[in-house]
Parts: C-alpha cells; sequence; structure tokens
C-alpha cells in the first residue's frame, strides 16, 4: 500500500513540475544563449557554478556558462577552489601567455580530480578568449580554498623566505626559526605550523617593513596551511567552508568587488546558499553577508567519473595496481550512492546531453518544494539553495593528464 501511494504522489508530482521543465530549458551546446534568463538573474553580484568534479560534460558546461555570464556581466574575479600558488601560477599564465605557469599546478596536482586534461584545456580556451578582452576586462583569478597541497605551499614559503635573505648578512629570528625547524626534515607539518604562527604573530612590525610587498603573502601562506589541519579535523566536515569564506574576505581586500561582479567554479556542496540540519557552506556565508547571489549546480545521469585511486579503501585498491585512477558511473545521481529520488523527472524533460533548467521563474514549483537536495535533509524549497540546475546525461570521465 505504501509503494502504492509513493507512486500516485510521484505521478502527481511530475504532471505539476515537467511542464515547467519543458519550458524552462536550454540546451548549453546551442551557441546562441541569450535567452538563457530573465533580466534580475544578470543583477546579481556572485555567481556560482557547483561540479562533480572528475567528469568530462562538466568543462563543456563551464565553458558555455562561463562565456555567457562573461559576455552578459563582464564579471572580473574568478574565483578557485584552490590553494594560493594556483592563483598565482594561473594569474601569471594569463598574463605572460607561458604555459609552463599553466603546466606546473596541473602536474603538481596529478592524483587529484583537479589533474584531468578536459579542464587543463578549459584553462587553453580562457587563455585565448581573455586575450580578445580590454586590459581593465581581462580575468583575474582569486583563490579561495585552504592549501590542500600544503606541501608545495610551503615550498613556495621556503622561496619567499630565501629570497629575502639574499645580500643581507643577517635575518630576523623569525626566518631563522623557519629554516632551522623545516618540517620537510620531520614530517611534523601541523605542529610546525602552529608554532610558524605563534612566531610570526610576536614581530609583525619589523616583518612587515623586512618583507614589504610579499608580507600580505606570507602571511596568508602560514595562516592557510594552518587551516588546512584545522579543517582536517573537523569530523562533519563544515569547517572548510567557513574557512574559505574567511580566505575570500581577505583576498577580496582592496579588489573593487563592490563595482565588479564575481564568478566562482567548485564543488556543489560549496555552492549551496542557505543553511540546512547540521550544514553551511561557502555560497551561504555569501548570502549572509548581503552579497547578492545566484547558483546553478550540476546534477549527472549514467555519467562516469574519473577518481584517484587512493580514495578506495586500501583493500580494494590492489585491484587496480599501481593505477593512480579509475572510473565508475556510481557517483551519478541516478546511482545508489548520489541519487536524488527524483532525477528521473530531470531526465525525462532534458532535450539534451547538457541541458541547463532554469528553477527561479516566478512560477516555479521548486519555489514551494524541495527537489534534488537529498543530501541535505531539509524541508526548505530547492530555491533557497540553487536557482538552475544543468543535467548532466551520458558523459564519459574526464581524461587523465596528458
Amino acid at each position: 500500500m505504501f509503494l502504492v501511494y509513493n507512486e500516485i504522489a510521484s505521478a502527481q508530482m511530475r504532471k505539476k513540475i515537467s511542464p515547467y521543465l519543458t519550458a524552462n530549458q536550454i540546451n548549453l551546446k546551442t551557441p546562441n544563449l541569450k535567452s538563457l534568463f530573465d533580466s534580475a538573474f544578470y543583477q546579481n553580484q556572485v555567481f556560482l557554478l557547483g561540479e562533480r568534479h572528475g567528469i568530462a560534460y562538466s568543462y563543456d558546461a563551464l565553458w558555455a556558462v562561463f562565456k555567457h555570464l562573461k559576455e552578459r556581466t563582464n564579471f572580473k574575479y574568478y574565483l578557485l577552489e584552490a590553494p594560493l600558488y594556483w592563483e598565482i601560477y594561473l594569474n601569471q599564465y594569463l598574463e605572460t601567455g607561458n604555459e609552463k605557469y599553466l603546466k606546473k599546478p596541473f602536474q603538481e596536482a596529478k592524483g587529484t580530480f583537479y589533474a584531468n586534461q578536459n579542464f587543463y584545456e578549459f584553462y587553453q580556451k580562457l587563455y585565448a578568449y581573455n586575450q580578445t578582452l580590454s586590459a581593465d576586462d581581462k580575468i583575474r583569478f582569486v583563490s579561495v580554498d585552504i592549501e590542500h597541497q600544503y606541501k608545495y605551499s610551503h615550498a613556495m614559503l621556503l622561496n619567499i623566505l630565501g629570497e629575502s635573505l639574499q645580500n643581507k648578512k643577517d635575518s630576523l629570528p623569525f626566518i631563522k626559526y623557519c629554516f632551522a625547524h623545516d618540517p620537510e626534515k620531520t614530517g611534523e607539518y601541523q605542529q610546525i605550523y602552529k608554532n610558524y604562527w605563534a612566531e610570526w604573530q610576536k614581530d609583525s612590525f619589523n616583518l612587515k617593513k623586512h618583507f614589504k610587498g610579499n608580507f600580505l603573502t606570507v602571511n596568508y601562506l602560514i595562516k592557510n596551511i594552518n587551516r588546512k589541519f584545522i579543517a582536517n579535523a573537523d569530523k562533519k566536515d563544515l569547517a572548510r567552508d567557513s574557512l574559505m569564506y574567511e580566505n575570500f574576505k581577505e583576498r577580496t581586500t582592496g579588489l573593487d568587488i563592490a563595482h565588479r561582479k564575481i564568478f566562482g567554479f567548485m564543488g556543489i556542496d560549496h555552492c549551496y546558499l542557505s543553511t540546512a540540519q547540521n550544514a553551511k557552506y561557502f555560497g551561504a556565508y555569501l548570502q549572509k553577508e548581503a552579497l547578492k547571489t545566484t547558483s546553478i549546480i550540476m546534477l549527472y545521469s549514467n555519467s562516469e567519473t574519473l577518481i584517484p585511486t587512493h580514495y578506495l579503501p586500501k583493500f580494494l585498491r590492489f585491484f587496480y595496481g599501481k593505477k593512480p585512477y579509475f572510473t565508475t558511473k556510481m557517483r551519478s545521481n541516478d546511482r545508489f550512492f548520489e541519487r536524488q529520488k527524483h532525477i528521473d523527472i530531470l531526465k525525462d524533460a532534458a532535450q539534451s546531453n547538457i541541458t541547463l533548467f532554469d528553477l527561479n521563474k516566478k512560477d516555479s514549483p521548486f519555489k514551494q518544494q524541495s527537489l534534488f537536495v537529498d543530501d541535505l535533509k531539509t524541508e526548505k524549497p530547492t530555491t533557497d539553495f540553487f536557482q538552475s540546475v544543468v543535467l548532466i546525461r551520458n558523459s564519459p570521465a574526464a581524461v587523465s593528464l596528458k
């Protein structure tokens, strides 16, 4: 009887929602996207696009949305779900066209979700597009994530410290302390970086004079490597998003964000704009601080994901030998692990493999009903969390970095 009731309720929901989805969708592979949203949409200040890492068509959708929003809003800043050195290298790549600056962070990211060829080629396209823009309109990357690959961040810190010692017989106590307690020798990064931060704060006046233009970079690196370990210690995995927001505030200080719009591309969860029980993500912090934000997330059907093998339990890694990645469809939203129970409504309505649905029109049922947020265990309406969804169907996995 219960199953019959569920089937009837599902059919009634489909009857109400399907006409709306059919009328408010667009194929993102279509070159003309002028009718994508209404005028109110473009008045937002921050535009977030959330993906499931490692799926090939995600980067096709990214390119379509990125290019359209740049043309319609002329956003200036592109938020990276990445450590600081990604921002530095990618901005150098945009300024010089020298591909060594693009290759370096991708090579260092091998074995992670980021290191795939599809994403690499997106940045190549972005560079070519950026060359067509005026100097004032060119994109600038801003990293907001914690220092996940902290050993590379540490190497950057040591390089800055080393450069500051050139042609100087004496050095500040802090610099002597850092080289005397290099965690590369012991592997004790967590405790040593706590100590670095304590030592750094003891002599900020002289450190500012000594490092001059590098002071803020050194300050941020030490603080943000510490934040990596704070995030790791949070079993609920929510500290990271609060720290990303702290980073956002720090990294945008001095930028004209009050007058220039912002685009961000990151994992789906970071793009949720409202809180749920035991859940508050990066996008929700932006909303709380009155930064008018809109969010688009991607959901997936019958799509393969490129996943780093080290994510598997150790007893399963044996089956993949020394392969750094494996592919699976188990992270699709019509499969068990990441299932959204009403995903079939989107699948039936979608007219292409990369379809964007605007859920935020005046008569939208998604303003009253909670769909496609099963993982949040909430009764809040869908549009509290995101206002558009891209359904990716039948995508191959992203390709490993060449």
